[in-house]
C-alpha cells in the first residue's frame, strides 16, 4: 500500500511539473505578445508569396505578370527590450523578379523598400529597441540598413517609430511612422504610416485589416500619395509555432497600375 501511494505521489507530482512547463513554454496570444522577441528567443520565418502586376497602356497594350517568391527572415531577442533581425528573399523566374514577390511572403507587414529585381533580394538589416513597455502601450525605435548586392541598387536605411497598443483583452493595433531613404542620385525617400488592427477571435486565432498610407518621392519629383489595403490572419499551430497569411492591394488609388498579391508564412521559434 505504501509503494502504491508513493507511485501514485511521484506520477502526480511528475504530471505536475510537465503541465506547468508546457503551461510556462506557451507562447502569449498574439494581441498579447509585445513588440520584441524575449531574450534568447530566435524567431525564424519562412514565407512564399504570389505577386500580380498589370499595367494599363495607352492603346490597350497591357503588360501583365504573376509570380512567386520566397522571404526568408530571422530575429533574436538580445534582451527583452532589444530585437536583430535579418531579411532576405528570393525570386522564381522573371515574373517574380519583375512582381517582387517575395515581399507578399513577408506575412503581416507592408514596410518593404531598397529593393531591385534581381533573383535574390538585398539583405536587410534591423535593430528594434522598446523604449517604453506599459500595460496599453508600447513605443520603440527601429533602425533598417539595405544593402546594395542587387545590379542598380543602392545602400538604404529606415529609421522608425513603431507604436503598439494593446486595447482590452481582444485587441492589438500596430502602427507607427516609417522614413525610407535609398541614396540615388537624386534619393528615394517617403514616410509610411501603417495600420495593422488585429481581433483575437480563440485563445489561438486572429486576424484584421492591414493598411498603410505612403508618401513617396522617388527622386526629384513631388511625394506622391498611396493607399495599401489588405487583410491577414494568423494560427498558432503549437506552443511555438505560428501560421499567417495574407493579402494585399498596395495601390488600390492607382487606375494605371495594378498590383496585388498574397502570401502565407511559417514562423517558428526556438529557445521559448
Amino acid at each position: 500500500m505504501r509503494r502504491t501511494r508513493r507511485t501514485l505521489l511521484a506520477a502526480g507530482a511528475v504530471l505536475s511539473v510537465a503541465t506547468t512547463s508546457r503551461s510556462s513554454d506557451a507562447a502569449e496570444r498574439w494581441v498579447d505578445r509585445p513588440m520584441t522577441q524575449h531574450r534568447l528567443v530566435f524567431a525564424g520565418d519562412v514565407g512564399l508569396g504570389v505577386g500580380h502586376f498589370r499595367f494599363r497602356g495607352p492603346l490597350n497594350n497591357d503588360v501583365s505578370n504573376t509570380g512567386l517568391g520566397m522571404n526568408l527572415e530571422g530575429a533574436l531577442g538580445v534582451t527583452e527590450r532589444l530585437e536583430l533581425g535579418f531579411r532576405t528573399g528570393l525570386r522564381f523566374g522573371n515574373d517574380g523578379r519583375a512582381t517582387g514577390a517575395d515581399s507578399y511572403g513577408r506575412t503581416l507587414w507592408t514596410e518593404t523598400y531598397g529593393t531591385g529585381g534581381d533573383a535574390v533580394a538585398n539583405p536587410e538589416l534591423r535593430l528594434r529597441w522598446v523604449a517604453y513597455s506599459g500595460s496599453v502601450a508600447e513605443v520603440g525605435l527601429d533602425g533598417r540598413v539595405f544593402l546594395p548586392v542587387e545590379d542598380g541598387t543602392r545602400f538604404g536605411v529606415m529609421f522608425g517609430v513603431p507604436l503598439t497598443f494593446h486595447v482590452a483583452d481582444f485587441a492589438r493595433i500596430d502602427t507607427g511612422a516609417y522614413i525610407p531613404v535609398v541614396f540615388h542620385n537624386p534619393a528615394f525617400n517617403g514616410l509610411s504610416i501603417p495600420g495593422y488592427f488585429w481581433f483575437q477571435t480563440s485563445e489561438r486565432l486572429w486576424l484584421g485589416p492591414m493598411a498603410q498610407l505612403r508618401f513617396i518621392d522617388p527622386g526629384g519629383a513631388d511625394h506622391d500619395a498611396h493607399l495599401l489595403l489588405g487583410f491577414g490572419l494568423g494560427y498558432q499551430a503549437a506552443s511555438a509555432v505560428d501560421i499567417k497569411t495574407m493579402i494585399l492591394f498596395p495601390t488600390v488609388d492607382d487606375d494605371i497600375v495594378r498590383r496585388f498579391g498574397a502570401g502565407v508564412g511559417v514562423q517558428f521559434r526556438i529557445g521559448e
